[in-house]
């Protein structure tokens, strides 16, 4: 199959010179936020260094499939854990992984992840190419927003966000996908579990008419348990790190503020985020040491539950 970039030319390097840039930056990390990604991620955004979509290690799957309709505009929300210079790709798969486009060559600069050509415009399977091209770090939460094709439609398809890192040793990408469906239809319902549609980010309701509705949650649908709880299974004969519980309850204090104090909600979604990414981080830490594996990936999902469900009211 030829190239995607056969006749492109090689964009400008984003590299910044590797004195300049934080000693920490060659790890460079990113986060799915929305939709919702396939696999649980961790503090850092972590697995993505495997492509296509961040296929290293033993992560638990979401299971999270978000409903979008034919030429829909969507929203495609992301956090840089750790900064690189560089840029995003979006792409679409409709029945195969193996349909998403390889990575674009890379030109060396100063270092092996030099540059690499954007395609413009793009090209299906590519929907959006050379997004939050940057040098300098992100101050918050990005958006990316992409149209998605009028004549397509899939129960299960994939949506491919792909970092490009210059100033960096190889690898030069890092991945992330989410599945998603395009033009599901809804079916009729007797009761609110008949319309679970697996996204954290939408309310299940069966209308009067019998029909599924799933609006986005909102502040006023945060309620006691809404972040989840930390008593699963795999942890019930274990003694958890107080200090993750702590952060856990702190986290969920600060949500219900927010849905108190609508004003000030952005303050405290973004402090009761952090206090997340703390108690997933020390739940990492704990791992295999004061804390069985099975209880660290399990508590882990809960964790990252509770940080997607803050981003959706974010």
């Amino acid at each position: 199959m030829p190239s995607l970039y056969p006749r492109w030319p090689a964009l400008r390097a984003l590299a910044l010179a590797a004195t300049l840039l934080p000693p920490h930056a060659a790890v460079a990390h990113f986060a799915l936020r929305s939709p919702a990604s396939w696999r649980v991620q961790d503090a850092l955004g972590s697995p993505q260094k495997v492509g296509p979509c961040g296929d290293e290690g033993a992560a638990p799957t979401t299971g999270v499939v978000t409903a979008f309709s034919p030429g829909e505009t969507i929203t495609i929300t992301l956090d840089e854990t750790i900064f690189h210079p560089g840029h995003y790709r979006v792409a679409l798969a409709v029945d195969d992984r193996d349909e998403l486009p390889a990575e674009p060559p890379v030109t060396p600069g100063a270092t092996a992840c030099g540059s690499v050509p954007i395609m413009s415009p793009p090209m299906f399977p590519v929907l959006a190419d050379g997004m939050l091209e940057h040098t300098t770090p992100f101050s918050g939460t990005r958006s990316i927003q992409v149209t998605l094709p009028s004549d397509v439609t899939c129960a299960h398809c994939t949506l491919q966000v792909l970092e490009f890192m210059s100033s960096h040793p190889v690898p030069c990408f890092y991945h992330h996908c989410a599945d998603i469906s395009i033009g599901a239809i809804s079916p009729g319902c007797a009761t609110d579990t008949d319309c679970a549609d697996d996204d954290a980010c939408t309310t299940d309701r069966c209308s009067g008419e019998q029909e599924c509705v799933n609006p986005p949650i909102t502040l006023g649908d945060v309620t006691t348990g809404f972040l989840g709880v930390l008593e699963v299974p795999p942890c019930s004969t274990e003694h958890l790190p107080p200090v993750i519980t702590r952060l856990f309850d702190k986290a969920d204090g600060l949500v219900a503020r927010a849905s108190q104090h609508p004003s000030r909600a952005k303050r405290f979604l973004n402090r009761a985020s952090k206090k997340l990414s703390h108690a997933a981080n020390r739940a990492t830490k704990a791992q295999g040491r004061s804390i069985s594996t099975g209880c660290g990936t399990a508590l882990g999902a809960v964790l990252a539950g509770a940080q997607i469900r803050v981003g959706c009211l974010q």
